[in-house]
């Protein structure tokens, strides 16, 4: 079986090749066999006897004179017959006889014992013979005649003959040879046009193979010319969008490797650092003790919700979370979340409130809808200066989805940085990032919260000016809706 492309192509343009001249031979033998194929495979042969017995009648009449006998007649005739290769009879008109044969083989045959089939489509000079002859041995000739006068031989009949083609011979010697000259020059222009076609298209899908390779071995720089055919090229365009997407994966990957590395080392530093200093003696007094003991639990504790929003992240984007579908009234889950969270915005001296109407009910999971909101809420009040106000509002759109939204007039993002704060592990200012007296965020809460809000056939949306506070809403499918 051919494997290469190049093989693949010229056998594919040899066996079209094939198939065209095989038909066209199919159809010449079916013409060719027809009644007016048969004709028309018979003229040929009638007019260049006839062109010869017009030439040779001019001939004889010139030499043949009164004293010309049956003898010379028979030497004139046999020069004939051998230069222009056809066979000559002879007839007396009075015997009806073959008084002539240039093969010697049916000399004193009478006339009547050759069949003669007039062909109408040959314009020759009437005469007994003319046309498709059967002679007395049933051998098949075509034939065409004149007349000779001559004193001594008195009224003769010249026939000259050919033996008549076969089917089988007319159409070797009329077609089978330009079909066969046909196939051998189409197979040596398949031969270049596959040559030029897979030259064209093997190029660049060499480079495509080397790219690939390269890829494989950890070269993910890799970008492909867009040059060859239409379709060549579209492949082009998916591998090298194929191509920025593995190098954006890696990337990805090694700044997930090196945040995870990073937020990691720190408790573990605080961790090590404290329980040596415990282990050391160094901290001897219980007020002393009872610090290290607390920064080394709350550590501890960071490091826990750095593990289990990783763990979270990964069970969502492999498809392994599973949702609670249950009825969820939206509107007593964020008094919930504001409940919880009331005491801590009072402590910044935050004024923290509520706006909601009657909206209907919604499916989901209402520890992970609780999650969402008491982020969203939680990073409000965590970048919301003393004095500031954070809101949670509640309303239902026409369409009958709903509409919750948290606001806080606090620091507020770049318009820059906006777009990536759903990113995993990004971070924006360090202002921001660092709040006085919080610990250090993973970056990881805001990846969290749309990955839950998709997963519930919702979306989420922010909008920040910095200086005047964001608003994260999010747009969730009510139970009528859906």
């Amino acid at each position: 079986m051919v494997k290469s492309l190049r093989g693949r192509l010229l056998s594919s343009y040899v066996f079209v090749i094939a198939t065209v001249l095989v038909i066209t031979g199919l159809a010449l033998i079916l013409v060719v066999g027809s009644p007016l194929g048969n004709t028309a495979r018979l003229l040929p042969t009638l007019q260049n006897l006839q062109t010869i017995s017009r030439a040779s009648a001019r001939l004889l009449t010139d030499q043949v004179g009164a004293a010309t006998s049956r003898e010379d007649l028979a030497t004139m005739l046999d020069g004939i017959a051998q230069t222009e290769d056809v066979r000559i009879l002879a007839f007396d008109t009075n015997t009806q006889t073959v008084i002539y044969d240039s093969q010697d083989q049916w000399l004193a045959t009478s006339l009547e014992s050759f069949q003669v089939n007039e062909i109408q489509d040959l314009n020759v000079v009437n005469s007994p013979l003319t046309g498709a002859v059967v002679a007395p041995d049933n051998t098949r000739w075509l034939a065409t005649s004149h007349n000779l006068a001559a004193r001594e031989i008195r009224r003769v009949i010249v026939v000259y003959m050919r033996a008549q083609p076969t089917f089988l011979q007319f159409f070797r010697v009329n077609f089978l040879t330009p079909l066969c000259q046909a196939g051998c020059a189409a197979f040596l222009l398949s031969i270049l046009l596959a040559w030029l076609i897979t030259r064209s298209v093997s190029r660049p899908l060499q480079n495509m193979a080397t790219a690939a390779e390269n890829i494989a071995s950890g070269q993910f720089e890799q970008h492909l010319a867009l040059d060859g055919p239409e379709e060549v090229k579209r492949v082009a365009r998916s591998f090298n969008r194929m191509s920025s997407q593995v190098q954006s994966t890696q990337q990805s990957q090694r700044d997930f490797v090196a945040n995870v590395s990073h937020d990691l080392k720190t408790p573990l530093t605080a961790i090590r650092g404290w329980s040596q200093a415990m282990l050391d003696g160094m901290v001897s007094e219980p007020a002393e003790q009872q610090r290290a003991a607390t920064i080394i639990n709350t550590e501890a504790e960071r490091m826990q919700r750095l593990v289990n929003q990783l763990l979270d992240l990964a069970r969502i984007e492999s498809g392994q979370l599973q949702l609670a579908n249950e009825p969820i009234d939206l509107a007593e889950l964020l008094g919930q979340v504001h409940h919880n969270l009331l005491m801590r915005a009072e402590e910044k001296a935050l004024y923290f409130d509520l706006d909601m109407e009657p909206v209907p009910t919604i499916w989901g999971d209402h520890d992970r809808l609780m999650q969402v909101f008491t982020n969203l809420a939680d990073n409000a009040i965590k970048h919301t200066p003393a004095g500031g106000r954070v809101q949670l509002q509640l309303r239902a759109t026409p369409d009958g989805d709903l509409l919750a939204a948290v606001r806080d007039n606090g620091s507020g993002i770049e318009s820059t940085e906006l777009s990536r704060i759903f990113e995993r592990f990004y971070q924006v200012d360090k202002a921001r990032s660092r709040p006085q007296g919080a610990g250090r965020s993973a970056g990881l809460g805001l990846a969290i919260v749309r990955e839950l809000v998709e997963a519930h056939g919702g979306t989420i949306t922010a909008r920040s000016r910095p200086g005047a506070g964001s608003e994260f809403e999010v747009r969730l499918p009510s139970l009528r809706s859906g």
